[in-house]
């Protein structure tokens, strides 16, 4: 694909394309297109079996690695980001400080992609759509259904703006509108999971009973740490060669990965309790997952991100979602500082890139309750544009929702007859999260 399509001079580069045939004979020749959310992780890099994957039953599986994703070539990559990071994960390394070392490890990396001949220009949601199209037809399908998790939804909601004809239908699981403003909801967008949690186990006499008020002791060990930063278990080894400093903003960031964690998730209120009576080991292992960097493309996830979001937010409204006043230690859950974008140096969206698609391509839109990133919120109000969108919230679920049993059976049925309601029949028998099943604390 070129780099950049406006540009004349633009180099190609190489996008990694993984086909799974169907294993019906006879089978329609379209295909469902699977892409992975970030921007900046790896659709192709765990690519499961033919066998393991349900639309294979009776079409292809189509995988595609975005431009600049870690499997690209070349891939965005900035082991610039990896020390700041690092620091900034074991609690050493806050506010304008860390906003001050992102950016200056994110000016060295864009200088050398850019002197190893990147354009970072090309690196958008738009020009992933016409890899998109460009692949659909290098392959032969005349339409083809498409499947988005988190921000690879907002690609196929483009997609589908710009190819209505060639979209056959689209399942959106844990959708990321491109008329949200991400980084002005990221910390309430926590907060209103939490809040999930807290209220389902004051409704549940086990829960209640057994650790009292959940949403408090919570807050309060949020303030306890930020006044005197947690005695945990965790060598300087593990915390890249110096001691971690565990305060309110890293156990708040603990509890928010476990939220993502389906196995996690009924032991929060546990945890919490044990935690806030200073028995920390629960808490620990939560802390311990999160420290060191991610393996992002940072490059690429700057390049989207500081084009098509950042342009359009509110530095004010920012701001205030990292605000002490949170009640999370001033944690930010945001992509970027804006600092980083006034480093990276791209040139902004067009104002297109901030308003609903409207479109009438069946949609299934999948949300999980327990959601810190992206609230079923955004999803039920693509109903409002999407004019055959069906809209589902899963119980006991959280980010990447659709993705297990029933969910994919979900997925599955509707793309074989999108013409039709879902049948949603496992999907409301789930019985959620259970938060009564726990251990009394003595």
């Amino acid at each position: 694909m070129p780099e950049n399509r406006s540009s004349e001079k633009s180099r190609m580069i190489h996008l990694p394309v993984v086909v799974l045939h169907s294993r019906a004979p006879g089978a329609p020749h379209d295909a469902v297109l699977f892409m992975t959310g970030g921007p900046g992780l790896s659709s192709t890099s765990n690519v499961p079996t033919s066998r393991d994957v349900i639309f294979t039953e009776d079409r292809d599986y189509v995988v595609l690695e975005q431009r600049g994703a870690p499997n690209a070539d070349p891939a965005l990559a900035c082991p610039e980001m990896v020390a700041p990071k690092s620091e900034i994960a074991a609690g050493r390394l806050k506010g304008a400080p860390a906003a001050k070392a992102l950016a200056a490890a994110a000016r060295r990396c864009r200088n050398r992609l850019v002197s190893e001949g990147a354009d970072l220009a090309g690196y958008t949601s738009t020009e992933t759509a016409v890899d998109i199209e460009d692949l659909r037809k290098g392959l032969g399908y005349e339409q083809w259904d498409l499947y988005g998790i988190s921000y690879s939804t907002r690609l196929m909601l483009t997609v589908a703006r710009e190819y209505p004809d060639r979209v056959r239908s689209m399942v959106l699981d844990s959708v990321l509108p491109l008329e949200v403003n991400f980084e002005e909801a990221s910390t309430a967008n926590m907060i209103r999971a939490l809040n999930v949690v807290f209220d389902r186990c004051a409704v549940s006499p086990g829960c209640a009973h057994s650790y009292g008020d959940v949403r408090k002791k919570f807050y309060d060990l949020i303030r306890r740490a930020d006044h005197t930063p947690l005695p945990l278990s965790i060598t300087p080894q593990e915390a890249g060669g110096q001691p971690p400093r565990i305060a309110g903003a890293e156990v708040a960031k603990a509890v928010y990965s476990a939220l993502h964690d389906l196995t996690a998730i009924p032991d929060l209120p546990h945890i919490i309790a044990e935690s806030s009576r200073g028995d920390y080991r629960l808490l620990t292992g939560l802390v311990r997952k999160n420290l060191g960097a991610s393996g992002y493309a940072w490059g690429l996830r700057y390049s989207v991100w500081c084009s098509e979001e950042f342009p359009f937010e509110d530095r004010n409204a920012i701001a205030a979602q990292v605000s002490p006043a949170q009640g999370l230690g001033g944690l930010n859950l945001g992509t970027l500082p804006p600092e980083v974008c006034d480093a990276w140096q791209v040139p902004p969206a067009s104002a297109r890139e901030n308003q609903p698609v409207v479109s009438s391509v069946p949609t299934l839109i999948m949300a999980g309750e327990f959601d810190p990133d992206t609230p079923p919120a955004w999803g039920q109000q693509l109903v409002g544009s999407l004019s055959r969108a069906y809209f589902i919230e899963l119980r006991g679920r959280s980010h990447v929702a659709g993705y297990y049993r029933c969910g994919q059976q979900v997925a599955a049925e509707f793309v074989r007859h999108p013409e039709k309601a879902p049948a949603l029949d496992c999907a409301l028998r789930a019985r959620g999260v259970e938060f009564a099943a726990q251990t009394r604390l003595e």
